[in-house]
């Protein structure tokens, strides 16, 4: 495989084994490996650390892959870290593969991505290359689609043109902006609500250095592109559970689903958003309760957070005893 592949890792050796392993069955010319640096307050990191090293270094060793390291000297943290990563691998590459140490991937991943880093080289609408579906059901007939691109990416593809338009920290993006970014996706008031909160966040203290992904959408968003999902599930998440960063957030949709294969492909004939299939996924994954709810109820949901909001009240209205 001529695409380079970056692999993100830190301190799980067994989870780093699965997907290396995976990735070197792909005989990728080149290796990119970053890995984060201990905590401070983390008495094992270090030697968790030094194990992860060991493992990629047996993994890789005889091989013909070239192999370039990063090590970060202190902890940069789980937002942070990827996007020091990912800005270091693009400076060395035009388009490449991404792959985290908890998302195994299909032997059909390497080819399919590398298939369309070439197809869709340089249509700039087109930003990002996912592996995960979880989607309840296929939008169209052929072996992917467009989507505003808010899934998962622990493997995914994209290209340094695609990558130099990321902002960690989504400076002079105000809500108003990204609303109306998020209304020409078809987006309705409660996903915009949604990822505005999400903004704020970000700006307020780039929610806990814990991301980089959502501002990558955000992104996204703001330049108009689009990514591509599989109409197949072509990695597999191991790391929602025991050590995660987030351990119980997601779980119950992305761990462990099963993947299958996906070649020969078959290219959609229409570069259109999957609106629906993206509305579908919001209220899977980000926003499950609120899925159902009625224009009263959202209606109402808007009206009492705008008055806690003006009146500086958190939580719920009911007093606690």
């Amino acid at each position: 495989m001529k695409v380079p592949v970056l692999l993100i890792t830190f301190n799980r050796p067994e989870f780093t084994r699965r997907v290396l392993t995976a990735v070197m069955a792909a005989q990728p010319e080149e290796l990119y490996v970053f890995q984060d640096g201990p905590r401070a307050d983390r008495a094992d990191d270090e030697a968790r650390i030094a194990e992860v090293r060991a493992v990629v270094d047996e993994l890789t060793e005889g091989s013909r892959t070239r192999v370039h390291e990063r090590f970060a000297t202190r902890n940069l943290g789980c937002g942070p870290g990827p996007a020091a990563g990912l800005s270091w691998f693009f400076g060395e590459v035009e388009q490449g593969i991404v792959i985290e140490d908890d998302a195994v991937p299909h032997p059909d991943f390497f080819p399919y991505a590398e298939e369309l880093l070439h197809r869709y080289a340089d249509d700039e609408r087109v930003m990002a290359i996912a592996s995960m579906n979880v989607d309840r059901v296929r939008p169209n007939a052929e072996s992917y689609y467009f989507s505003m691109m808010n899934r998962n990416l622990c493997a995914w593809a994209t290209w340094r043109r695609a990558w130099r338009l990321f902002d960690l920290r989504q400076e002079g993006v105000t809500r108003h902006m990204l609303s109306r970014a998020l209304r020409r996706y078809g987006c309705g008031v409660l996903e915009r609500e949604y990822w505005c909160d999400r903004l704020d966040e970000v700006h307020r203290d780039g929610v806990g250095g814990t991301s980089w992904d959502m501002q990558f959408f955000m992104s996204i968003w703001m330049h108009g592109g689009m990514g591509i999902v599989p109409n197949v599930n072509l990695s597999s998440n191991i790391g929602t559970v025991e050590d995660a960063t987030h351990p119980s957030e997601h779980g119950n949709l992305i761990d462990n689903v099963p993947t299958h294969p996906i070649l020969p492909l078959v290219h959609p004939t229409e570069l259109r958003v999957q609106h629906e299939a993206d509305r579908s996924f919001h209220f899977s994954y980000f926003e499950s309760s609120r899925g159902n709810w009625s224009r009263v109820h959202i209606l109402y949901h808007l009206i009492n957070k705008k008055i806690k909001k003006l009146v500086g009240h958190k939580g719920s209205w009911r007093a606690s005893r």
